[in-house]
Formats: structure tokens, C-alpha cells, sequence
């Protein structure tokens, strides 16, 4: 109490704190929110085994990390715009978290060292970095009392110890949680009442959150140190818009593109790459654009490596070959991690003026084209379509001879040759037109070989098949039409024609004659046809005749007589349809043999059954001999009743023989 009314009250209030903090220190009394009480004896050799406990000082900041990291400031990207930056976090000296290289965002605490603090060094440290000189308030303080008593229970063993002391440090953990939830307070009025230094430079945020000056700092030294983020005009979303820059599906006048000062940046640092003569690949790009001061998003530096692409001012290449704007696999070659570090990336040669326009004519000429385009990539797209078009064409010719014996089978392996000889250079696209250029000559040369085998495949392969087809068919046939002197000698010259031996440019004037030999040889044949069948009809009236003959008027052998006649009737038909003469040749011993067998059996069927003689013991099989009638009895022309009796005399004589060795003969 004062002694006096007139005693100074702020005066006395700091000597009472004066003494309540002495005795506090002594451990008599401690401080629960704004009162403070008498400690009994126990809780005063607690408080003061608290206060002897040591916590590390790095501990203790590590801790405020946490807290301004975790609680305060949770963010671990600032937005800016469409980008996200990440920021490595670190108090005084400690790292808290994983460290990405880029911007840092670092707070200073009360545990700094003095000479960290000094103004030419902070500005110094600061460049790249947000540094937040914190305020002097007791949050230290309250962090360290709440820390020291977590470490002095952890080190009691609680639970064994008596239930007045397990009640005192129950008391003394709700203090550490009230320290906590001070220390964080305190904290956040560090951070309003902070210094800000940010790259290189002491900015005064004059108001705001703790959150929002945090906010301030960054977007400043964001827009500081990401200094080239702004030549980025445009932002590219997903792969589609990469693929409309590299088709120029929506152009721009030039001069005006987005992203045109990017590409430049680029631009200018492969060139500089190529005088070096550095190799250099999409990640290199990628981790170059990236990083500080440019701040590029991944998918934009592809975006700007399309334009460049689209401007022909760039080449890509993949596992050694040029890759083309409309290849699919182009965006993912930009961006995508497991594929961009194989995309290597150069400033694009160009072929020269004269080889430019030597290629031109040859296209014009050799594909008879009037709009070739004037741009290489253009023109080099061309090349390949069409180039790869024809040997399409030429390889679909080559299959067709397959099983077929057709003309000038190696010229069309020497035109895929050719072909697959200017595309073996689609890696690269100097290379492919100087091919060109250099197979000028055997290109021509090729296409007019190719002319004639074209026109036959296109007018001419149907009647040249119709005619192979025709001299396979009548090969057997082949005795019948050498007795016809006119029809051997049209299918002599088919044959002459169709039988092609390599090249033979005179077959190609030759195969129109092909119809009128065939209309020849068809007529031949059909005259010969006419009369075979003409032949074996006689031989079916003969047969017939001689069955009826032998079945009689009764109707005891009616089947057998039906029989034949449906028989008979089948081989008509056979012999109206059967279109080849030695298998109508093969119906004659068919039919007699028919005739034979049932003329056989009616007259056995009107012999009397004779009896069964007992078989003779040891008694020898007779000899018969098998013999053919063709092989007996000759063709031959009777006109007169002498030759008739001649013929039979030669037949009598030639069975008598037979006989002279054998025990009977049967005609088959």
C-alpha cells in the first residue's frame, strides 16, 4: 500500500512487479493468468527443479519454427496470379522443413546474434529472401518456461510419484499449454511489430494481419526476384493448348504472338548454346526457366518452346531423329520428366536456297503436284507423305505377285528400294532433302520403269490372270488339243505370253492379243469338248440298248433295267456339264464296265442254278488272266465287211495266244 496519496501509481506498480518477479524467481510464489499465489513447500521444489532445467537454446528456436511455420503462417507456396512459388523456411539459422533452393522466407528471433541484426547485413543476406527482424515481446520467454516444464515431466517417472506431486504437475503441464498458447500471441505481435527485409532492400509494411505483412513481403520479393515472370503474357493450361501453338491453329500476326519476349529469351540462350556447342535438352530448359528470375511454370516454357517450334526457329530431337510439330508425343517430350531429358533441343538449320528449290521441282515433276509448299517444315512434311504414299502403292503392287508370275517383278523391288532410300534421312530434315536432291535421276528413271507395270496392273492384270488361269485349266487336256493344230498353236502362244521371265518390255504390247487367242483356244476346245460328248452319248444309247436287250419284255429284271436308266440319266447329265476331256475319256470305261456288270448279272439270274460239286482236295487254282479291252481291242475304223472280218481275225489270234499260257482270260 502507499504511504502516501500522492505516491507516482506506475512508480509503485513496477516496484511491486519488481517483487512479485524476485520472489517469483526464488520459486515462493507463481503467477496462474493474472493472480499469483504462495507456493507450499512441495510446489516450490517443483517450481525450482523447473527453473534449473536447461533447454537448449536450438531447441527453443527450432520451436518457433514450428509454431510460426505450422500455426501462424501455413502456407508453403505464395500464390502469384496463376503461379504458385514455394519458399524454403528457416529461423535464425535453422532450416524448418525441406529446402527447395528457391526465395526463403527467414525470421530473426531474440536468440539471434546482435551482428546478424546489423542493418548493412540484413540488406546484404537479404537478396533473394524475405528476413523478419521479430519484435521484442516475451515470447521467448514463455516458450522456454513451457518447454522446461514438458522436459521436466517427461524426466519424472508421474505415476510412481505421490498423489500430491502427480496434482502439482498436472498443475504445472496446464501452465506449459497457457505458455504455449502466450508464446504464439506473442509471436503474432512480433510479427506485426517487425522489421521487413526484402532482397536487398528495408520495406516498411505499415499495417495488417501477421499473416497479410507476411503476404506483403513475399509479393514483394517475388516481384523482385522472379524479374522475368512477366514476359510470360499468357499462361498455357493443359497439353491441348501446347498442341494448338505447335499446329498455328489460332495465328498471330507476327510481332504480336504471346509470349513472343519469352521465346526470344530462349531463343537467345540457344543460340549462345550453339556457339558453344553445347548439346542441350528439354530439361536443361525445363530447370534453367524455372529457376530465379524467370519462375516459369512448367507447362508455359513448353508452350514457349511450341512457338519457337511453330516459327521453325527450333528443332527437336528424340533418340537421334527430328521430331515433327504433329507428332502426339511432342508436348509430353516438352514437359514430361521421364521423357524430356531425352528431347534434346537446337536452333534449326535450314537447307539452302538452291537445294530448296531443286527439291520443289523434283516434287512438282516426279508426284506431277503444282502446290508444294515453300517453308521447309512444310516442305519436308510433304516429302514425307507423299514419299511414303508411294511406297504404300509400290508395296501393295509387290504383294499382288505373290503366287503369280507377272512382269518386271524387280523393278517394283527396285522402286520400294528407292523409296525406303529417300525416307531412311526422316531423322533429319537437311539430310532428307539433300537425299532427294542427290536421287534425282534414279527417281525419274524409276518412275518411268514403274509406268508400264502401273497401266498392267491398273488394265491389264485380269485378262493376263483370265489367260493363266485357261492354260492351267486345259493342261490335262493337253493330248486332246495337240491334235488340233489351230487351238495348240493359240495355246502355244498364251503360253508364250503368260510364262514371263524377268523383264520383257514387249509383253505389255502382247497382252491385248490374249483375248483373241483365248476366243481361239475356247472354241478349239469346245469343238473338242462337243465331240467327246458326242462319243460317250453313242456309247450311253449303245449301253442301254444292250441292257434292255438282255432284261427282255418281262418284268422279272424291271429293277435291274430302272436302275440303268437312272444311271445312264446321271451320266448324261455328268457328260452336258463335265467341261474337260480327259475326265469325259474316263466315263467311257465307267459306263461299259456299268453295262458289263448288269448284263452279267441278268444272264447269270436266267441260268438254271447248276449243283454244287464237292471241292477236289489238293486240286490247283486255275491262272485267269486280267486283260483291258482298250489294251485288245484297238481303236480302229471299219468301212467294209473285210475289214470287219480282218479286225476280228487279229483280235481271235492275239486271245488264242494269251491263252496258250494260262487258264482263261478276263476282259476288264
Amino acid at each position: 500500500m502507499a504511504d502516501d496519496i500522492r505516491t507516482d501509481k506506475i512508480e509503485l506498480r513496477q516496484v511491486v512487479q519488481k517483487s512479485l518477479d524476485r520472489l517469483k524467481s526464488q520459486n515462493y510464489i507463481d503467477r496462474r493468468g493474472d493472480a499469483y499465489i504462495f507456493l507450499t513447500d512441495e510446489e516450490q521444489d517443483i517450481a525450482r527443479d523447473i527453473a534449473n532445467t536447461s533447454v537448449d537454446t536450438a531447441k527453443i528456436v527450432e520451436r518457433i519454427g514450428q509454431m510460426i511455420f505450422g500455426d501462424i503462417y501455413t502456407q508453403k507456396k505464395y500464390r502469384y496470379g496463376k503461379y504458385d512459388f514455394p519458399f524454403d523456411e528457416m529461423v535464425d539459422s535453422t532450416s524448418i522443413g525441406a529446402v527447395t533452393g528457391g526465395m526463403t522466407l527467414r525470421f530473426l528471433t531474440v536468440a539471434a546474434d546482435a551482428t546478424d541484426k546489423q542493418e548493412l547485413r540484413l540488406m546484404t543476406e537479404s537478396k533473394g529472401a524475405a528476413i523478419v527482424v521479430l519484435a521484442d515481446t516475451p515470447y521467448y520467454e514463455s516458450l522456454e518456461n513451457a518447454m522446461k516444464i514438458r522436459k521436466y515431466v517427461k524426466q519424472r517417472n508421474v505415476n510412481q510419484l505421490a498423489k500430491s506431486v502427480q496434482d502439482i504437475i498436472r498443475d504445472q503441464q496446464d501452465e506449459a499449454g497457457k505458455y504455449e498458447t502466450i508464446a504464439k500471441e506473442e509471436l503474432e505481435k512480433a510479427i506485426s511489430g517487425a522489421e521487413f527485409y526484402v532482397d536487398g532492400e528495408h520495406i516498411e509494411i505499415k499495417s495488417g494481419t501477421p499473416v497479410s505483412k507476411i503476404d506483403q513481403a513475399l509479393e514483394y520479393l517475388v516481384a523482385h526476384v522472379y524479374s522475368e515472370l512477366d514476359l510470360i503474357t499468357k499462361n498455357a493450361e493443359t497439353d491441348a493448348d501446347v498442341i494448338e501453338i505447335l499446329r498455328g491453329t489460332n495465328p498471330q500476326m507476327e510481332g504480336t504472338e504471346d509470349n513472343r519476349d519469352a521465346a526470344a529469351k530462349v531463343e537467345e540462350y540457344l543460340e549462345m548454346q550453339s556457339m558453344k556447342k553445347l548439346p542441350t535438352s528439354m530439361d536443361d530448359i525445363q530447370t534453367r526457366y524455372q529457376k530465379i528470375p524467370y519462375g516459369w511454370k512448367e507447362i508455359d516454357i513448353a508452350a514457349v518452346v511450341a512457338l519457337l517450334i511453330y516459327q521453325q526457329k527450333v528443332t527437336i530431337k528424340y533418340g537421334g531423329a527430328q521430331i515433327r510439330p504433329d507428332n502426339p508425343k511432342l508436348p509430353d517430350m516438352l514437359r514430361k520428366k521421364t521423357e524430356r531429358g531425352k528431347a534434346m533441343i537446337s536452333m534449326k538449320q535450314s537447307a539452302s536456297a538452291q537445294k530448296m528449290k531443286a527439291a520443289k521441282e523434283i516434287m512438282r515433276e516426279y508426284f506431277d503436284i503444282m502446290d508444294v509448299p515453300d517453308d521447309q517444315d512444310a516442305l519436308v512434311k510433304q516429302i514425307l507423305e507423299k514419299f511414303t504414299e508411294q511406297k504404300a502403292l509400290y508395296e501393295e503392287l509387290n504383294r499382288r505377285y505373290e503366287g503369280h508370275n507377272y512382269p518386271d517383278h524387280d523393278k517394283v523391288r527396285a522402286a520400294i528400294k528407292l523409296m525406303d532410300d529417300v525416307l531412311s534421312q526422316q531423322k533429319d530434315d537437311i539430310a532428307l532433302i539433300d537425299r532427294l536432291v542427290a536421287d534425282e535421276t534414279d527417281l525419274f528413271d524409276s518412275k518411268e520403269d514403274m509406268q508400264p507395270v502401273e497401266a498392267f496392273f491398273k488394265n491389264q492384270v485380269t485378262v493376263f490372270d483370265a489367260a493363266v488361269k485357261m492354260e492351267s485349266d486345259l493342261r490335262n487336256d493337253l493330248p486332246y488339243i495337240q491334235k488340233d493344230e489351230e487351238t495348240n498353236t493359240a495355246l502355244n502362244q498364251i503360253r508364250k505370253i503368260t510364262m514371263v521371265n524377268g523383264s520383257n518390255p514387249a509383253v505389255y504390247k502382247q497382252i491385248p492379243e490374249l483375248n483373241t487367242l483365248m476366243d481361239k483356244v475356247r472354241a478349239g476346245h469346245n469343238k473338242l469338248l462337243e465331240a467327246k460328248r458326242a462319243e460317250l452319248l453313242e456309247i450311253v444309247c449303245q449301253c442301254l440298248a444292250e441292257i434292255h436287250q438282255a432284261g427282255g419284255e418281262g418284268s422279272e429284271f424291271k429293277n435291274a433295267i430302272e436302275k440303268a436308266d437312272n444311271y445312264f440319266t446321271q451320266m448324261k447329265n455328268q457328260i452336258a456339264t463335265t467341261k474337260t476331256i480327259v475326265l469325259l475319256d474316263g466315263m467311257t470305261t465307267q459306263m461299259w464296265n456299268y453295262k458289263d456288270d448288269t448284263v452279267a448279272a441278268i444272264e447269270s439270274a436266267k441260268k438254271p442254278k447248276k449243283p454244287v460239286k464237292p471241292v477236289q482236295p489238293n486240286q490247283p487254282k486255275k491262272h485267269i488272266k486280267n486283260c483291258y479291252r482298250q489294251a485288245i481291242f484297238k481303236q480302229a475304223t471299219l468301212e467294209s465287211e473285210a475289214d470287219v472280218n480282218d479286225y476280228v481275225e487279229r483280235m481271235r489270234s492275239y486271245l488264242n495266244a494269251l491263252l496258250k499260257d494260262c487258264d482263261g482270260i478276263k476282259l476288264n
